[in-house]
């Protein structure tokens, strides 16, 4: 099999849960993801998406298996693994401007070089405006793009994104997934998504993984064949697209069923 740049090898995860013994999370899981993809991670709670990006991540190790990123083992967190939560995670005694500024400080850029990122970055999620404010002033969806400035200011590789608009409104979340498209296709990072959201990863990936359980494992990986870039207007009265929500939903509601039958 040829080398992806990243490799998830029949990687399971076992915690220990108190009073009940150990729980199997993760069962086997195998995939690979190509330079530049975007795939999302899509399935019911509890199968276990979110604890296979942060094994991604270097936060938790697998209990079996082993992640491999150019055919190097994670072994813990690094700079080429960029994550956004949906708890944004900004520090509240920062200004927006130092929040972003925060790790190229830590790396030791030279201030007026991570400053000079730093507002660049808020141009792009458009947030310049607010360069001086503090999170507690922000909308949610605002602090989320600011948490996204954040992570790109230090130039990861892979961006980890677990559910990063989950808790906002479907008018934020449409128009934050349109400014991560727009990143996405200036920069080509490759981006794990994770998701609950059938109508969200159609839309934004290129291929989504479709996982079940418990204990969790990949059922299916969907390819998205449609056309980028993607304008959601034009892809609502796409054939396509309308099939591929329907499959999803349709195995996700087949996935509930069996839960309840069992």
């Amino acid at each position: 099999m040829s080398t992806k740049y990243i490799e998830i090898n029949a990687v399971t995860k076992t915690f220990q849960v108190a009073g009940k013994g150990r729980h199997l999370a993760l069962d086997c899981i195998d995939a690979r993801i190509d330079e530049g993809e975007f795939v999302s991670i899509l399935g019911p709670s509890g199968c276990g998406k979110s604890t296979l990006l942060y094994m991604i991540g270097g936060f938790i190790s697998p209990s079996g298996g082993e992640i491999l990123v150019e055919g190097i083992p994670i072994t813990g967190p690094g700079p080429d693994r960029g994550p956004v939560f949906q708890e944004f995670a900004l520090f509240p005694w920062k200004t927006v401007l130092n929040n972003v500024m925060y790790g190229l400080r830590v790396q030791k850029v030279p201030v007026k070089q991570a400053r000079d990122r730093a507002l660049a970055l808020l141009e792009l999620v458009n947030l310049s405006a607010y360069a001086n404010f503090y999170p507690k002033q922000l909308s949610g969806g605002m602090r989320q793009r600011v948490a996204i400035a954040r992570t790109l200011a230090y130039d990861p590789k892979i961006l980890l994104m677990d559910e990063p608009f989950g808790a906002l409104d479907a008018h934020t979340r449409t128009v934050l997934q349109n400014e991560l498209l727009g990143i996405w296709e200036r920069d080509r990072k490759t981006v794990l998504f994770v998701t609950h959201g059938v109508d969200e990863a159609v839309f934004l990936s290129d291929r989504v993984i479709v996982m079940s359980g418990s204990p969790g494992h990949i059922q299916e990986v969907i390819h998205i064949d449609l056309p980028r870039p993607r304008v959601r207007a034009d892809l609502l009265g796409n054939p396509r697209y309308q099939a591929y929500i329907l499959q999803l939903e349709n195995m996700l509601e087949n996935m509930q069923k069996h839960r309840r039958v069992a």
